[in-house]
């Protein structure tokens, strides 16, 4: 048997016990990696330094913006202000269903631009599914607007293109925040059209919308005043009690954000040398930024211990991920060695289609791989294929990225996550009511940014 064939024998194996729960992705990666080293006849010598130790750093990048975007949530979440944010969208909603449930999932794609983790789904969760299914929304929609909701506004959120950031690149990834983002709000949307809206509701769009606006306007005076009481504030109480948070605490999502692009457009993107600045150092910049912000806002007489909390706490809910990153990045470094490429690329260049229509279907017929940690998971073995793909060197890597990024969109219907898991035993839905639901949606919109990445990348 062929090293090429062993390999992709060896990919089919573990994917099928990953898919099976009877392996965790955090051991199969690290396995599959010496399975590749150990198929193409890599010494122990150079798996030792070119896989198990360069491969555990290689998505160094990755796991940075991810510990510090798991700081910014967790201050977000300390102050108050997530919070402050769902409960304000769903008094200005009021109690008719259809409007309630756009204000809701509008604050949740808000908050998401900045928020991740299961620690924020928990906490966003418990709030907004008890006040939407009070008010007569399906417990099975509920949990779907949620997913779709955090789904859109992690489409934006820098934190949650580690993987993609350390294959790819942080200068391609980004170019496709906002095609994403406006896709996974176009679906949100039209789920909450379809499936939420009953006979002869109609959209208070213009009273939510007018709240919206007279918020935005009162925000350059919120934040005057909360810099007035971060001045002039007296000595702390005996006996503490918790302050309202000022509007201008509510901009904290956005500046993560806003970091990336204000940094693209007074600099541009690249080396150092150059006068240009990494993407991932700009995210790095605005997650402290913010914290800062946010906790100096929300509450100025504990800035420094929400800091520090919150950047240990971070840490601790990211070390699993931290570890999945790290056996990723083994894997990427076995599958990118020499040895690897000389025995795959003749059996990829038969398979992978090069035409960009052919492609197109390729990735749109296989995306429900990515489901039940399939092999076009990419925090799984879906990484390893990915740079397969990018070493063949046959497609353009902004379009395999884009491509990617496209197929992650199911992902968030996938029964296996642990926020699709919560949020379902916590509303007492079945996980695969769940998927079928989410499943059209997720599908469409996959191929609707495969379309996209089509026409304008290639």
């Amino acid at each position: 048997m062929t090293p090429g064939v062993l390999i992709l024998l060896g990919f089919v194996i573990f994917a099928a016990l990953m898919a099976a729960k009877k392996l965790p992705a955090l051991l199969a990666l690290p396995l599959m990696a010496a399975w590749v080293a150990a198929a193409v006849g890599i010494s122990f010598p150079v798996y030792l330094n070119t896989v198990l130790l360069a491969g555990a750093m290689k998505l160094g990048s990755a796991m940075t913006v991810v510990v510090f975007g798991a700081m910014f949530a967790r201050v977000i979440m300390k102050t108050g202000i997530a919070d402050a944010i769902v409960k304000t969208a769903a008094e200005l909603a009021g109690d008719q269903p259809l409007t309630l449930a756009f204000a809701l999932s509008l604050a949740t794609v808000f908050v998401f631009l900045g928020l991740s983790g299961l620690g924020a789904v928990i906490m966003i969760g418990s709030i907004a599914l008890p006040i939407m299914t009070g008010a007569g929304i399906q417990p099975v929609d509920a949990v779907v607007l949620l997913l779709l909701s955090l789904g859109a506004g992690l489409a934006a959120n820098t934190a949650s293109y580690g993987v993609w950031i350390g294959i790819f690149g942080g200068e391609t990834v980004p170019a496709y925040y906002l095609p994403a983002f406006l896709i996974a709000v176009g679906q949100l949307l039209l789920y909450l059209l379809l499936n939420v809206r009953a006979p002869g509701e109609r959209l208070a769009l213009k009273r939510v919308l007018g709240s919206l606006c007279r918020g935005v306007l009162g925000i350059p005076g919120s934040f005057i005043q909360a810099l007035k009481d971060v001045l002039t504030r007296e000595p702390p109480p005996i006996i503490k009690t918790r302050c309202p948070v000022p509007a201008a605490a509510f901009l904290a999502p956005l500046l993560p954000l806003a970091a990336v692009f204000g940094a693209r457009w007074l600099f541009g993107f690249g080396a150092a040398e150059t006068g240009m600045v990494d993407p991932v150092a700009a995210a790095v910049f605005g997650f402290i930024f913010a914290s800062l912000y946010a906790a100096l806002l929300a509450r100025p007489d504990r800035v420094l211990q929400i800091f520090t909390g919150a950047l240990v706490d971070g840490i601790r809910d990211v070390a699993g991920v931290i570890f999945l990153f790290m056996g990723i990045g083994m894997l990427v470094a076995a599958v990118m060695h020499p040895r690897t490429a000389a025995a795959l690329n003749p059996l990829l260049a038969a398979a992978v289609p090069s035409s960009p229509w052919l492609l197109f279907a390729f990735f749109a017929v296989l995306s429900p791989a990515a489901l039940y940690r399939g092999p076009l998971n990419m925090y799984g073995m879906g990484a390893g294929i990915a740079v397969l793909l990018a070493a063949l060197g046959e497609t353009p890597l902004a379009v395999l990225c884009g491509a990617f990024i496209a197929v992650g969109s199911m992902q968030g219907a996938d029964p296996t996550n642990s926020q699709n898991v919560w949020l379902s035993g916590f509303a007492r839905v079945e996980a695969g009511e769940v998927l079928r639901k989410m499943f059209p949606y997720a599908w469409g919109a996959c191929v609707i940014m495969l379309l996209y990445v089509t026409l304008t990348r290639w």
